[in-house]
């Protein structure tokens, strides 16, 4: 029976996720400059035809990382709401805090999920991947209003509220024009959870 793993040592999903973990730490390190396959097969430690199995191009590994951290901002989002089970609101706020918390702890992915240097059009599956993390805070809204603790407005458009609200407030932070003890989560927590409030108290009831 054939050996399913690839000459370098990788079962083949394996590889995969190896070269964008490697692909993420460049990312951080550098920009999206500072990328190419060849180095990102180095950092991996497989030969630099390796990344070709899975990326024909840097353009392909940039789109499957941005898939990669809306993956990611969509499951952080679920899970915080998940873990605050006793009303939209809490759950929106815990979404944001999660939303804002990966935001800053991975601008550069970040950049690149928002920067606009890549197509949706030319990646079905990352323009997905987008839509389902903005369809998590929807969600919560929807159950706000069925409640009756939110405005009987399209949900759509309050979604489009608090994702904005959050997202500018992470931007704000990356760029460093807010000031709070970055040493101390719960500073972030706070001041997360404050703006979150404030965008509570204008879709609430």
């Amino acid at each position: 029976m054939p050996n399913d793993s690839t000459t370098d040592g990788y079962h083949h999903g394996d590889l995969r996720n190896a070269l964008l973990s490697a692909a993420e730490g460049l990312l951080h390190e550098h920009g999206p400059g500072g990328l190419s396959l060849r180095e990102v097969a180095r950092v991996a430690g497989v030969s630099h035809n390796a990344p070709y199995r899975h990326f024909r191009d840097k353009a392909a590994l940039l789109q499957a990382l941005a898939r990669r951290g809306f993956e990611r901002l969509h499951a952080a989002m679920m899970d915080a709401a998940a873990r605050v089970p006793h009303g939209p609101e809490q759950q929106l706020i815990a979404a944001g805090i999660a939303y804002v918390q990966l935001a800053v702890n991975h601008a550069e992915s970040t950049q690149l999920m928002f920067g606009g240097t890549l197509d949706p059009a030319t990646d079905a599956a990352g323009d997905t991947a987008g839509r389902d993390a903005f369809a998590a805070l929807q969600t919560i809204i929807e159950s706000g209003i069925s409640a009756g603790v939110f405005r009987q407005r399209e949900p759509r458009e309050l979604a489009l509220v608090a994702w904005t609200s959050m997202h500018g407030l992470a931007m704000l932070i990356t760029a460093g024009l807010l000031e709070y003890d970055a040493a101390d989560p719960a500073a972030l927590d706070q001041l997360v959870g404050s703006v979150a409030s404030n965008v509570i108290y204008g879709i609430a009831r």
